[in-house]
């Protein structure tokens, strides 16, 4: 397979309009076997650059069971033979570039799967150069805070290996045993990996579980100091690919985020701590829990360097939030107690979750008003609802509805297990929520969705400095603004006066009437 070598031009980060995120399983399936596929996506290209993306992230595409939705890697070498072969790879990566997409990647860095070539060769012999990747034990240790990733999924983090003869480290499923990031042989393998996908045309990598990865684990030498191992990182990358992007994945509070932002480690946060407050904001109808957390994050993380979502293809991880806050979010968006997922949080879709199509529109505006890079998953410009009747975090991930055929437009195939029961039946199947009929429809999502990305490319918000301002008289209102721009979203499903905005020239707006906000309606004025 030849390499890839033409790049988009122009500036790699921040985008312009926006990522948008897509799991290989579930967005097209071009071989009638009920399974999404690389050239599935090629097919759809022109749907991704309709939006409005500059970025292209593949969620995990490499060989695996699947039973952490491909984070459980059984190769980081290669692609999964269901979703094709490494030139179909090729021919998906130059199909974005032709279209000015970059391609962003999965670098799975915090664990394996159990079945990966690395832990095969581990357990046959732990004293062996791979036996040092993983963390081992010949008895359980039991220390403060080392706690399952997902509670109740898991009744601990070790797990003992008959072959091995000893325990492994695993903080997420027994299925994947931690990587010792602090051993050097580990990270050149990741140095190794991440070059062979830049070789490949990879424009840049996701890091998932990027500051896990780094804590110390209950034995010697597990520790990796953040700082240390991202500068490192981004130097040898760098001399791969000079405008090679690093997005990190964090769960943590704004304070700890430095050690990712500064010196540019990585180019962008996946942040969670926005993401919480959010949801606190719509549930109290306030936008004060939004003005705290990004008073927090403006010390720590410039605009440019957030990626922001709603919602991604996990539970809505509440974890920034007190108990109290989480408990308001639940009252207000968990529908149940089906909804719960680990307790800290839900597995809820967003539009189903927000319950009014007016709140779900308002919600969308705001994503793309935020300071930083607005982040799509799959399916979310368009409105797909979820499947509580599935068990765990497969309830929101529905597969890509295209359209009102039997198979939505996803597979030819009759029997296509991805397909959740309520995409069949029901107020978001494929008959009423569908890509095909959204398109020309122009009250849509899909459309809504299109014209937020113009106005906010046109405008050139990726660069432009943004002020918050707070409305005495309108606490529901989050109001933003850059040179010329006055964004306002109103959180409450009350109207709300906004005396600031006279005069302003309406771009794009729902329920304003020039000084007042209907209930959830939101505008973008020129001023």
């Amino acid at each position: 397979m030849s390499h890839v070598t033409a790049q988009p031009k122009g500036r790699a980060w921040p985008p312009a309009g926006l990522v948008y995120g897509v799991d290989p399983s579930r967005f097209q399936d071009s071989d009638g076997d009920g399974i999404g596929d690389l050239p599935g996506i090629t097919k759809r290209l022109d749907h991704v650059a309709a939006l409005g993306a500059d970025w292209l992230w593949l969620l995990p595409i490499y060989p695996s069971l699947r039973r952490d939705n491909g984070y459980d890697v059984d190769d980081h070498e290669s692609v999964d033979p269901r979703f094709g072969t490494l030139d179909d790879f090729q021919q998906l990566v130059e199909g974005c570039h032709e279209r000015g997409i970059r391609v962003m990647l999965d670098l799975v860095l915090h664990h394996t799967s159990e079945r990966h070539p690395w832990f095969q060769a581990a357990r046959r012999d732990r004293t062996s150069r791979e036996g040092a990747y993983y963390i081992w034990a010949d008895e359980p240790i039991d220390a403060p805070g080392d706690e399952p990733v997902f509670p109740g999924e898991e009744s601990g983090v070790w797990s003992f290996d008959d072959e091995a003869g000893g325990w492994y480290h695993h903080q997420f499923y027994g299925f994947q045993p931690d990587l010792n990031v602090a051993n050097d042989d580990v990270f050149e393998e990741i140095v190794r990996i991440a070059t062979l996908w830049l070789e490949r045309g990879v424009d840049g990598f996701r890091i998932d579980a990027a500051m896990p990865a780094m804590r110390a684990k209950p034995t010697e030498g597990t520790g990796a100091d953040a700082a240390r191992f991202y500068d490192r990182l981004r130097g040898r990358l760098t001399e791969v690919r000079d405008d090679v992007v690093l997005v990190a994945e964090a769960d943590v509070p704004p304070a700890e985020l430095a050690v990712l932002a500064d010196h540019r480690r990585v180019d962008a946060i996946l942040d969670f701590s926005l993401n919480n407050s959010l949801f606190l904001a719509l549930a109290r109808e306030s936008a004060e829990p939004l003005h705290e957390t990004l008073d927090g994050l403006d010390r720590t993380v410039q605009a440019s360097a957030r990626l922001n979502f709603v919602r991604n293809v996990d539970e809505l991880d509440l974890e920034q939030l007190s108990e109290d806050e989480r408990q308001e979010v639940f009252r207000v968006f968990a529908g149940g107690r089906a909804g719960f997922l680990y307790g800290r949080g839900l597995r809820r879709g967003w539009a189903p979750m927000m319950g009014d199509a007016r709140r779900f529109r308002m919600s969308l505006s705001l994503l793309f008003a935020l300071p930083g890079a607005p982040l799509i998953m799959y399916g979310q410009e368009l409105g797909i609802g979820d499947d509580l009747s599935v068990e765990g975090r497969d309830a929101c991930r529905p597969v890509m509805q295209w359209s009102a055929a039997g198979g939505g437009g996803f597979t030819k195939a009759a029997d296509a297990p991805l397909i959740l029961p309520a995409q069949r039946s029901g107020p978001y199947d494929f008959g009423h929520v569908n890509a095909r009929s959204q398109a020309t429809d122009d009250s849509s999502n899909l459309v809504l969705t299109r014209r937020l990305a113009q106005v906010r490319s046109r405008l050139g918000l990726a660069t432009q400095p943004m002020r918050r301002h707070t409305l005495p008289h309108s606490p529901s209102v989050i109001a933003l603004s850059a040179p010329g721009l006055l964004t306002l979203h109103n959180l409450a499903a009350t109207p709300a006066e906004v005396f600031e905005a006279y005069g302003a020239k309406p771009l794009l707006t729902e329920r304003w009437d020039g000084h007042r906000l209907g209930p959830f309606g939101f505008a973008w004025l020129r001023r």
